[in-house]
């Protein structure tokens, strides 16, 4: 779809960007003299800045105990999207609409917590609005080793309900959890009021040709408990999410700075970072261990894999060349090279949960579970939400 497509008619844009702006002031890159570029912080090489003015100030107000953080969050980010490996996003064999499709996949956790936050995290907006989120290529990651900073998000608006609802039936979907158009269409009618939808695209890519926009539908109870960390907002996230940041564990896990050892290997878990892993593993497996893998059997009796099923998300890719199921934390540990002291905590705290998980991950296809429509108010408290999903085994859809 072309960003003219009907169901973005009488949208309401909640947040837009033309390009990189300063962190501090919102300067736009485009408007330094010169070629310049805003100048990332040597910490962090997160946040960025237009100006050394501009960059003290942010410091003496609010970066001085985020810029660790930010750090971990960009390495556990960048460690995840290394161990993809071929078949995914870095995969310099796809092509552009696959590039686009695994871009999607990385980034459906973001896509929730982003939609959400446009929800206003509140269950009865989204029982009447839709959320687009339109996308741009970013031409300084053009040809770039790691194509997850190719795509980038320029604008997120709210949808009519029934001008973009309508617009869906009548779109072929495909590509996407449900076998044929049909049983899409039966799906969108059977969200119509409990669930909402996520159309992510409408971007012209460097072929020429314009993506071809995917659409997400979940429980509308569930922005309620997809919340960003505390001190963010779309104004913020975003901008991190277009720098490739994928993993926000270390902001739901603000430990300051100058740690000990002891006190870090000691300290607990906050039920919001508990919620946050669950939900995003929820999305991501799909791409990094906790699959089935689908292939054929030989006459030898060997059997030669397809493709990777995740039974949690719907989500499938092609299996890359000698891949076998549950490959992803071998891999995610090679690919710690260096890492901070809380990237270390996070990603041994993951590779726990994953662990603990598999189990449930391994019962196969015929345990995926029919989305569960039970509203949940806004009060109700992480550590309850937390029991809920683990109960009611929540499975999103994708088209």
């Amino acid at each position: 779809m072309a960003k003219g497509s009907k169901m973005l008619e009488g949208n309401k844009t909640l947040w837009e960007i033309a390009g990189p702006e300063c962190d501090a002031c919102g300067r736009r890159e485009s408007s330094l003299r010169g070629k310049k570029q805003l100048l990332s912080c040597a910490g962090c090489l997160v946040s960025k800045y237009c100006s050394k003015e501009c960059q003290k100030k942010d410091w003496g107000e609010d970066h001085r105990n985020q810029c660790h953080l930010f750090e971990a969050n960009r390495k556990l980010s960048s460690v995840f999207a290394k161990s993809l490996g071929p078949g995914t996003i870095n995969d310099p064999k796809l092509d552009w609409q696959s590039k686009f499709n695994e871009w999607n996949f990385l980034n459906v956790a973001n896509h929730l917590v982003i939609a959400s936050a446009a929800l206003q995290n509140d269950p009865e907006v989204a029982t009447n609005h839709n959320v687009a989120i339109m996308l741009s290529i970013s031409p300084e990651h053009l040809g770039s080793k790691y194509d997850n900073r190719t795509f980038f998000i320029d604008r997120v608006a709210l949808l009519q309900r029934d001008v973009s609802d309508a617009d869906a039936y009548e779109t072929n979907w495909k590509k996407g959890g449900y076998k044929d158009a049909a049983a899409t269409v039966k799906a969108l009618k059977h969200f119509n009021k409990a669930g909402f939808k996520i159309f992510v695209g409408f971007c012209k890519l460097p072929d020429g040709t314009h993506a071809e926009t995917q659409m997400w539908s979940f429980p509308c109870f569930q922005v309620a408990l997809e919340v960003m960390p505390a001190g963010f907002d779309l104004k913020r996230y975003i901008p991190h999410v277009n720098r490739g940041v994928t993993h926000f564990h270390a902001s739901f896990w603000p430990l300051p700075r100058d740690i000990s050892d002891a006190d870090m290997e000691s300290a607990e878990v906050p039920s919001e970072l508990a919620l946050y892993t669950m939900c995003q593993h929820r999305m991501l497996s799909g791409l990094k261990g906790g699959q089935n893998v689908i292939g054929e059997l030989n006459p030898d009796g060997t059997k030669t894999p397809r493709y990777k099923f995740c039974n949690i998300n719907g989500h499938s890719r092609a299996c890359a060349p000698g891949e076998t199921d549950y490959d992803g934390p071998v891999e995610y540990k090679k690919a710690l090279e260096n890492p901070s002291r809380m990237v270390r905590l996070l990603a041994k705290y993951l590779d726990d949960y994953e662990q603990e998980h598999r189990a449930t991950w391994q019962e196969g296809p015929d345990a995926i579970v029919t989305e569960t429509l039970v509203p949940i108010p806004s009060s109700v408290s992480s550590e309850q939400a937390i029991e809920d999903l683990k109960k009611e085994k929540i499975s999103p859809g994708r088209c």
